[in-house]
C-alpha cells in the first residue's frame, strides 16, 4: 500500500477499492464504523479519512509523522 502525496502536506492519498459512499469523513468519533476507514482512524496520528471513489485520503493530526502512520498502515493491513 502506498500513500501518495497531495497538495496538502498534513493529508495523503491511498488508492483503494472501499464499500464507503462517496464523500464521507470518518473521524475519531464514528464509533460505529467499520471497514477499512476503522482501521485506519484506530492509527495514532491519524485524524480524518475522507472517501473518495476509488482512493481514501487520510489527514493526519498536526504533530504526527507519516513515516510512523505509514509504518503503522502497513503492519495493521498484514494482520487482515
Amino acid at each position: 500500500m502506498e500513500l501518495i502525496d497531495t497538495p496538502n502536506p498534513n493529508a495523503k492519498k491511498i488508492l483503494v477499492d472501499h464499500e464507503y459512499e462517496i464523500a464521507i469523513y470518518i473521524n475519531k468519533e464514528n464509533t460505529e464504523d467499520v471497514g477499512i476507514g476503522k482501521l485506519l482512524i484506530e492509527i495514532n496520528g491519524i485524524d480524518s479519512v475522507f472517501t473518495g471513489p476509488g482512493f481514501l485520503t487520510i489527514t493526519k493530526e498536526g504533530d504526527a509523522s507519516w513515516d510512523t502512520i505509514n509504518n503503522d498502515i502497513l503492519n495493521k493491513f498484514d494482520t487482515i
